[in-house]
């Protein structure tokens, strides 16, 4: 998409056409102020590159809001794009092998089978003594 590089005429035109009033703020751009023509819809969504399409802008105002509207609807656009025509890969969790199995654990409500507290003395002791 190549952009036309606009004459001083026609700059001066698409000025006095919208009479000097950034089309962001509503402000008035005063001589000597710094101001952009701004697409009032961006060619990266379909705005046509002609003069129909162009306002003047402060130049602070159309970096502010290139930055915040225009930047993330065009990202936006690119992403529905490319999933539309099947090129996004969505991003799925990695598989890990997960955790060891833990051996079942013993219930308090239920008897212990093996007793490993003191030792009985045995007939086997008994005897030697």
């Amino acid at each position: 998409m190549n952009r036309r590089r606009l004459s001083t005429k026609a700059r001066a035109a698409i000025f006095l056409r919208a009479n000097g009033i950034c089309h962001l703020c509503g402000g008035k751009i005063t001589p000597g102020e710094a101001w952009d023509v701004s697409h009032e819809i961006p060619l990266a969504l379909g705005g046509a590159d002609d003069e129909h399409n162009m306002r003047p802008a402060h130049r602070k105002c159309h970096r502010a809001w290139t930055a915040e509207h225009d930047q993330p609807a065009i990202a936006k656009a690119k992403r529905r794009e490319a999933k539309h025509i099947g090129a996004h890969v969505p991003q799925r969790p990695l598989k890990s092998r997960g955790f060891a199995k833990a051996e079942p654990q013993r219930r308090a409500t239920r008897p212990l089978s093996k007793w490993f507290g003191f030792s009985r003395p045995t007939p086997i002791d008994t005897m030697e003594g």
